[in-house]
């Protein structure tokens, strides 16, 4: 009977713990999407898999990435190479991004990166957060300048139905016309047919799942 209250003990204390936990993470900075991987990581430098030098060595990459947008080719040889280091570059970039892009001070990122990790491992990341968030914040704001693309400003259309031509295949066939405005104000117009326009819908609704989903993908989330 003992044994099987001690047992039972246990189990209610890992419970706790586990709910603990899932509301320290649910409560820092990080995204969702990057949870599970980066919270592996932290996993893994509690159970002392990752050691200092080798958490050192990766955050000074990813800051190198972050403020450079390149890595040395034998850095990612060795990267490549090593689950462990590839998956620790991947979290310290992933946190520091992140941190970057939410424009976290640095108190808030060091709150939020002390209830994470081990003390030793936090110290080192909130350092070089410290000493390098505005060359990040410079670059990735750069970065996202350059990459922006005209938006949409204003949709027109209208639906044509002929009623009278020298071709009996567009006879009483309704035809969608659609003007597109753009931010840099460019105008786009065209023309298509019921059936392309919704051929056209069920596209962008299959590219926009597939985007969400790959971006949901731990090897995309680089950002290199």
């Amino acid at each position: 009977k003992n044994c099987a209250g001690m047992a039972g003990l246990r189990r209610l204390r890992s419970k706790s713990y586990q709910k603990n936990q899932n509301e320290v993470w649910q409560s820092v900075f990080v995204d969702a999407n990057s949870i599970k991987q980066i919270r592996g990581m932290c996993k893994s430098l509690e159970d002392n898999k990752i050691p200092l030098k080798l958490f050192k060595k990766m955050v000074v990459f990813a800051v190198q990435a972050l403020t450079e947008g390149k890595l040395d080719s034998n850095v990612g040889t060795a990267l490549m190479e090593s689950k462990i280091a590839h998956n620790t570059f991947l979290g310290t970039c992933n946190l520091l991004r992140t941190a970057v892009r939410q424009n976290l001070e640095v108190k808030e990122f060091s709150t939020d990166i002390q209830q994470i990790m081990p003390k030793e491992f936090a110290t080192i990341l909130c350092k070089a957060y410290k000493n390098r968030l505005d060359v990040m914040r410079d670059f990735l704001s750069e970065k996202a300048r350059n990459l922006s693309l005209p938006g949409l400003a204003s949709l027109r259309w209208r639906v044509d139905v002929t009623i009278s031509t020298t071709s009996l295949s567009r006879v009483f066939r309704p035809v969608v016309l659609m003007s597109l405005t753009l931010s840099d104000g460019q105008i786009v117009t065209f023309e298509t047919s019921v059936e392309k326009l919704n051929e056209l819908r069920y596209c962008v609704a299959k590219l926009l799942k597939l985007t969400l989903d790959f971006e949901k993908h731990p090897m995309l989330t680089r950002d290199l």
